[in-house]
This record gives C-alpha cells, structure tokens and sequence, in this order.
C-alpha cells in the first residue's frame, strides 16, 4: 500500500547535499564540522541555512531546483512563515506529516516556494479526495496511523478503495493488488508476504522459485502457458539474468544483447529459427519495404504496422522490440493494402481523363509478401511503362 499521507516539506538539510559527494573534513565554511553528522546538525538550525546553501551552491553539490527551493524556504523561515511555525526538518515533518488537519496548509506552502515532486502530486490528490466526502482509511490522522491501518491484511480492501477513489494508486498497480488481497487476507502469498516489496524479494531467492510461479499462475498474472514456459527457463532469470517482462525487454532492447536473447528464446522453446531471421532482419526490412512504395502510400502503410505493432512501430524501427511471428504475416498484407489504396485512388482519378494513368506515377510493388516473412527486397517501380499500357491494365475494361 502507498503511502496516504505524503505532505512533506523539503530543506536543504534533507536534501542530502553533504553526502552528495566525498568532501573534505572538516569543512571551514560549515563551522568546521568534521563528519557527515557534524554538518547535518549544523545545517539543520535556522540561522545557519544560508551558509549552508552557499556551500552547496559554490560545491555543486546541490541542482538548481534544490537551489531555488532551499533559497525560498531560507527566506520563510526568516520571515516566520512556515506552515505551523515549523523551523526545521523534524518539526515540520511532524506538523505536516503529523495531522491530515495541516494537509492543505502544507500543500499552499509548497505552490508557494515551487515545489513540485510525486510526494507533492500525491498529497494533492488526497486532499482533493478528502474534499469530495472520502473518507481515510480507519480514519486515521497521521502518516504513521494510516500505514500500520493498512498493513492489517483485514483492512486492505478498504485501503484499496480510498487509493482508488483518490488516484494515489496506478490503475494497473491496484489491479494486480486486488488479485492478490484476497490471498494476502487468507495468509497463501508466498513466503506469507503482505507487501508488493517482500514478495518480490521473496520471490528473487532461486529456492522460491516454484512457489511464486505456482501463485502467480493461481492469481491470474500468468496463464498455464507462460508458468510451463516460465518452468523450462528455471529460476535463474531470463538473458543476462534478467527478472520479469519490463526487465528482461530493457535488456534485450541493447542490440548487443540480441544474440544473446534470441538464443536464449531457442533454448527454451520461446522462438524458431524462423522467427530468429524475423528478429534479426524485421526492422531493416520494414524499413526498405516503406521505402519503395509510393511516398502516398506511406502513411496508411505506417498507420496499419503500428496497429499491428500495438502502437509500438518506431520501437520495432529502432529495434527496441522484436518481431513475433503473428506480426510478421501481417507485415505484407499491410503494405500491399496501403498500395493498393492508392492505385485505386489514382485509378478513381485518371477515370475522368479516359482512364489514363499519367506517367511517373508509381504502381504497387511487384512482389508483395503475403506470407509470414517481412517485406525483405520488395521490388518497386511502375507496373506500366507507357500510357497505353497502364490503359490496358488499369483502365475502363
């Protein structure tokens, strides 16, 4: 479960600058402060944010939003004008992390100095939530509350539905969690883990292996199909030892890494050699096939390879993702259609004209695969040289 209330205010003293890099102690400009303690305790009282600031503006050890935002509150806290009276870190992580009451007070603050992070995003959406008649889960008050509220495996429908309600909780990522509570809730998650965190590093221990994957099957993440799958490539990950689809595509998208994968896929009953060639020539092949036919046809050729793609063609172009064999047969007949298109649309033109085809105009490839390979030496040109020809072919019969 996220967190449900994330409100809080950031300092220069947290923003980590003094453990950024490897400085030299004791540094003269932070009191002589000899160690990462020492200058944390320094720059966390009031007076002494300024210099603190400087060094980690002359160091470069801060970026420019954490410049700015530090400079903004080095100014409220002078003015007296934090949220609660708050001076430093913990007093107003309290404040504003301490009562959901301060929530709106917290969030006007950081619009104020202009910040902008997750944490904040997070806080705003449950406010919004809370304005609109939602109600925290167990109503809790504070930070602490809600996150011992919603480690009960019993409370975590509840939990579920105010992260839904509110939209602090992604779409996709409250689905799997609503898969997997009511196992949570009757104790059979693997190695009995309740968080998202303690099952996946659970589940990264080889010994584990068979029982995650049987869960996973039994909770609907994958089908029988992909746990058989799973089961041939074993417990020690896919190519490069990588673990889970986003994982493993990453490591396969570096093209110094495809061979590597691609053997992997056949090893393990993934791919054919077919598929291989498909996988290694597709994109270079796609690429030749656009290029040959007419620059009109273009752009519904391109429109139907990325519905065939999933939305994904320019990654199959840079070869971030491979070709399977599904998506290879469509291939030509999306070409050929795009083509064929316009032919006809030249032909509806030409009808007027006594049919005539004027020259120049470029005709459909020659040899337009229809099968499962991609479009690798298309022949293009005109299918008529002269217009008689292109009478006889295209004209009024």
């Amino acid at each position: 479960m996220k967190k449900i209330i994330i409100a809080s205010i950031l300092f220069l003293f947290s923003s980590g600058f003094v453990s950024a890099a490897a400085p030299v102690y004791p540094i003269p400009e932070l009191d002589n402060c000899t160690d990462k303690v020492a200058c944390m305790n320094y720059c966390n009282k009031a007076e002494n944010m300024e210099a603190c600031i400087s060094y980690g503006e002359k160091n470069n050890l801060m970026s420019k939003e954490e410049i700015k935002t530090s400079k903004a509150v080095a100014v409220k806290v002078k003015e007296g004008k934090m949220p609660g009276g708050c001076t430093d870190k913990t007093t107003c992580e309290t404040y504003c992390q301490g009562n959901v009451a301060n929530l709106d007070e917290c969030l006007s603050f950081a619009d104020e100095i202009g910040m902008t992070d997750a944490s904040i995003e997070e806080g705003k959406k449950i406010a919004k939530a809370l304005k609109e008649g939602a109600n925290l889960p167990g109503n809790c008050k504070t930070k602490n509350e809600c996150m011992t509220y919603c480690a009960d495996p019993k409370n975590i429908d509840e939990c579920l539905d105010f992260g839904d309600k509110s939209g602090i909780i992604d779409p996709k990522e409250l689905a799997e969690a609503r898969k997997v509570a009511k196992f949570i809730k009757a104790g059979e998650t693997p190695g009995s883990c309740k968080r998202k965190a303690d099952c996946d590093a659970y589940c990264k221990i080889e010994s584990n292996f068979d029982e995650c994957l049987s869960f996973a099957e039994k909770a609907g993440f994958v089908s029988k199909e992909e746990a058989e799958l799973a089961k041939k490539v074993g417990g020690n990950g896919g190519p490069g030892g990588c673990r889970g689809e986003e994982e493993c595509q990453t490591y396969c998208a570096d093209e110094s890494h495809l061979e590597e994968c691609l053997q992997f896929g056949i090893k393990a009953g993934m791919i054919n050699e077919e598929e291989v060639e498909m996988a290694k020539e597709g994109a270079e092949s796609i690429k030749a096939g656009l290029e040959k036919i007419p620059a009109e046809a273009r752009p519904d050729a391109e429109s139907c390879l990325n519905n065939v793609f999933g939305g994904k063609l320019q990654d199959v172009l840079d070869k971030k993702v491979s070709i399977t064999k599904d998506q290879g047969a469509k291939i030509g007949p999306c070409i050929e259609e795009a083509v064929n298109k316009y032919v006809e649309s030249i032909k509806k033109q030409a009808a007027p004209q006594g049919g005539i085809i004027p020259e120049g105009v470029q005709g459909p490839p020659a040899n337009i695969p229809t099968g499962t390979q991609p479009p690798a030496g298309v022949q293009q040109g005109p299918p008529c040289s002269s217009p008689a020809e292109c009478m006889k072919m295209f004209g009024p019969q």
